[in-house]
């Protein structure tokens, strides 16, 4: 059974872009990504995205990530997001534990 993603990518350079965006969302990472739409969300990176295989709704295969982000303000919310669609990852600062 395929996984499906609203796109899907086999261009090495697009490839190599979104492998560059994963790279800079490691496990516990607190991020706010800017989207292709200007929203934004911030984070924790739950799991850090890894490229996978899927199809798109014309049944093309190529590769596309998600990014699951814990959201920081409600701490039982996660975000779903395709990495396809993250224009910019900000780190942002470590809070510490008083």
């Amino acid at each position: 059974m395929a996984q499906y993603a609203p796109h899907v990518y086999t261009d090495p350079m697009t490839i190599a872009l979104l492998e560059t965006l994963a790279g800079e969302l490691p496990v516990r990472a607190r991020v706010l990504l800017v989207l292709d739409d200007g929203a934004r969300v911030a984070g924790t990176v739950a799991v850090r995205p890894v490229l996978e295989h899927f199809a798109d709704h014309d049944e093309c295969t190529g590769v596309n990530a998600t990014v699951r982000l814990d959201d920081l303000v409600r701490i039982s919310q996660q975000h779903m997001l395709w990495l396809d669609s993250v224009r910019q990852v900000l780190r942002l600062p470590v809070v510490e534990a008083s």
